[in-house]
């Protein structure tokens, strides 16, 4: 017999069971254990004589079954739950999902648009439509057209680190980053994937590497020689599993998500508690508009640069659809430029305007 389930996200007592390979679930809409049960077993004498066969779902409810079952595993679980309380907000909680039209997603991207851009709201939509396939195989849903909501985004950023700007911002650069700096270049991971690379997840006879990588799962890269050696310089830290670390500067006191750090002691990279040094080095460097993700950026166009292999970069940066590598593989104006006089030397293409005037085509002769 299927029993109330206590959410501490919610007041209401929760159902959750299957019946005849079909999951039901939802809230029953009551703070009472005892009239909870008692809404249980309504629905299951409904289910059992084909009175209900599913029943309705809100849009706070298919909301929260969606973070229930993957939202809150995601590793950008908090954007996750933000997007779903706004979507909750301006969509309206109680609606059901039967019920909600196109119409109402217009209305509620007009007003989003006013507050952020327009890549976000493609960001927000898109989410919504993950939650309506996510709680469809069992609910009736209304149809959207998901397409017409997408709005118009900038063109793709185009930043890559030149060499010139490389030499400077590791001038710039103290010696506690230089090594997470140089490994992004090298490998073309993400910053979270760099500060969080394990020592056991090092295969030095494959020469490879795995890191956890954004959505979930493991990406597995080669190691060139360079970064092999970059590994091995840094030192390994008792009961620390991380590769990269620095030597504390000055004592702090414990937090929520760590100890205290003493001075002196090697600590692993946090994701984010050393961006303030990585502006400062940009900013001694003289170089604007430039990310940490543009070493990502900076390594793919490297890659097909010297390849000419999408594939290569795709597989590299751990992709799984070459056309998002495609937005990373810039082609800049010196390499069309490149490619043009390439093309003219192996066809011969110009010869006529290098040839001497004798033999070139009378235009008055032919008047």
């Amino acid at each position: 017999m299927p029993k109330p389930i206590k959410d501490e996200r919610s007041p209401y007592w929760q159902y959750d069971f299957q019946r005849n390979k079909r999951r039901f679930y939802g809230s029953t809409g009551t703070t009472s254990k005892r009239k909870a049960q008692e809404f249980i077993n309504r629905l299951l004498d409904e289910i059992a004589s084909g009175k209900n066969a599913l029943p309705e779902i809100t849009m706070d409810q298919a909301c929260d079954a969606y973070w229930v079952d993957k939202g809150q595993h995601e590793r950008s679980s908090k954007t996750t739950e933000y997007q779903l309380a706004n979507l909750i907000t301006g969509i309206g909680k109680n609606k059901l999902l039967s019920s909600i039209r196109i119409s109402d997603f217009r209305a509620y991207i007009a007003k989003r648009r006013l507050d952020v851009s327009n890549a976000s709201v493609n960001r927000e939509w898109q989410l919504a439509r993950r939650v309506w396939r996510h709680v469809g195989h069992s609910h009736s849903v209304s149809d959207i057209k998901w397409g017409e909501l997408r709005l118009d985004e900038p063109p793709e950023r185009v930043r890559e680190l030149s060499a010139d700007e490389e030499q400077r911002i590791f001038d710039a650069l103290p010696d506690s980053l230089k090594p997470i700096v140089e490994f992004a270049i090298l490998t073309g991971q993400r910053k979270s994937e760099v500060v969080g690379l394990r020592w056991d997840k090092i295969n030095w006879q494959a020469g490879e590497a795995r890191v956890e990588k954004k959505g979930g799962g493991e990406h597995k890269f080669p190691l060139s020689h360079a970064a092999v050696l970059l590994i091995l310089e840094q030192p390994e830290v008792d009961d620390c599993p991380f590769v990269f670390t620095y030597v504390c500067e000055r004592p702090s006191p414990a937090r929520k998500d760590r100890p205290a750090r003493k001075k002196g002691v090697r600590y692993p990279f946090s994701k984010q508690g050393w961006d303030r040094k990585w502006r400062k080095a940009r900013e001694v460097a003289g170089i604007g508009d430039f990310r940490f993700h543009d070493l990502r950026h900076t390594t793919a166009t490297r890659i097909m640069r010297a390849t000419g292999n999408i594939k290569a970069a795709s597989k590299m940066l751990g992709h799984t659809d070459v056309r998002t590598t495609s937005r990373y593989a810039h082609v800049q104006m010196d390499d069309l430029r490149a490619i043009l006089l390439d093309t003219e030397s192996r066809n011969n293409t110009g010869k006529r305007l290098t040839n001497e005037p004798e033999t070139r085509i009378n235009t008055e002769e032919m008047e």
